[in-house]
């Protein structure tokens, strides 16, 4: 049976009916990747962060953001390279579809038209939007801002509703601004943490203290 139109589950109504021990049987989650690119780089590396923003609340489906994300990462592939960019989906599809399925099709001798508004089985996956939340971001080099910017602006228009592509003022998947990033580090007090950092914090023991600034970046 062919999946029913998006239209059917864009809009935000109600609370989100989720995977639990009332909800058992839900259909496998079919996006698989959620980082692509250069995936271990140092926080150092891509110091440049593009932001895909939501302007309006819905629903989007796992198939609309896996789309999205092969188009901006064959774009940034063929463009910036393979290991010159790290690509990552921000929201996860939690909130289980449901269909109440009925005979349409050939063999059926009439329509079936069923009770109005029943509750149905889980057909699928869909990801709760509100305004304002960071859909898919991209840090990079400076160098490749346009290539990342256009890379999101292709993987829009696999969504519904209006977004919006921003670059940020943060330093790369930290929760840090730029100038505070450089500051903090000329101080000694950020600690490599993969692709983000943590604040070494002035509390604890003196030596411990001692320690962490010694593995500072």
């Amino acid at each position: 049976m062919a999946r029913r139109p998006g239209r059917c589950y864009r809009y935000l109504s109600k609370k989100a009916y989720h995977k639990s021990r009332f909800c058992k049987s839900v259909p496998d989650l079919k996006l698989k990747i959620w980082d692509s690119g250069r995936r271990k780089a140092g926080v150092l590396d891509f110091p440049l962060l593009v932001n895909l923003v939501s302007k309006s609340r819905e629903n989007i489906s796992e198939q609309a953001l896996d789309a999205a994300r092969i188009a901006a990462h064959h774009y940034m592939v063929k463009t910036a390279g393979r290991d010159n960019f790290h690509l990552r989906i921000n929201v996860y599809p939690f909130h289980v579809l449901r269909i109440n399925k009925m005979l349409s099709c050939a063999g059926a001798d009439r329509l079936q038209t069923g009770m109005r508004q029943s509750f149905g089985k889980p057909e699928g996956r869909v990801a709760r939007i509100k305004f304002e939340d960071v859909v898919m971001s991209i840090r990079t080099k400076n160098n490749y801002k346009a290539a990342a910017e256009e890379a999101l602006r292709r993987s829009r228009h696999k969504f519904p509703g209006k977004y919006e592509v921003q670059v940020s003022s943060k330093f790369g998947f930290t929760n840090l601004f730029t100038d505070d990033f450089n500051k903090l580090r000329e101080e000694g007090l950020l600690k490599d943490n993969g692709n983000t950092v943590a604040v070494i914090k002035e509390k604890g023991l003196i030596t411990e203290y001692l320690k962490k600034k010694e593995r500072a970046l």
